[in-house]
């Protein structure tokens, strides 16, 4: 008989990035205020995971989705890139809309 597998494995690994990958705040970020030209690859990694849980809270889900965070993460680099002085909330909506 097969174990089901949980969503355990997931949270922990997508905890462990953002624990690696975050710096310790100076204070709280008020996301509506970042700008593209505020993300690099460093802080990517958190923001790809914060970006599933808002994603997650617009299509009232409680999955984690890697694949879409992977996927995010690499079209958001390119959109900022193109449009670097962008408030970052309505590219990601934007985002949101398209995938």
């Amino acid at each position: 008989m097969k174990k089901k597998q949980t969503a355990a494995p997931a949270a922990t690994l997508l905890l462990t990035l953002m624990l690696a990958f975050m710096a310790p705040p100076a204070g709280a970020q008020n996301i509506a205020q970042l700008r593209c030209a505020d993300v690099d690859e460093e802080k990517i990694v958190p923001l790809a995971i914060w970006l599933d849980g808002y994603r997650a809270a617009h299509m009232k889900s409680t999955e984690a989705d890697e694949s879409w965070m992977t996927h995010v993460r690499d079209k958001l680099l390119m959109e900022c890139e193109e449009t670097p002085q962008a408030l970052i909330l309505p590219v990601i909506d934007e985002m949101i809309r398209r995938y």
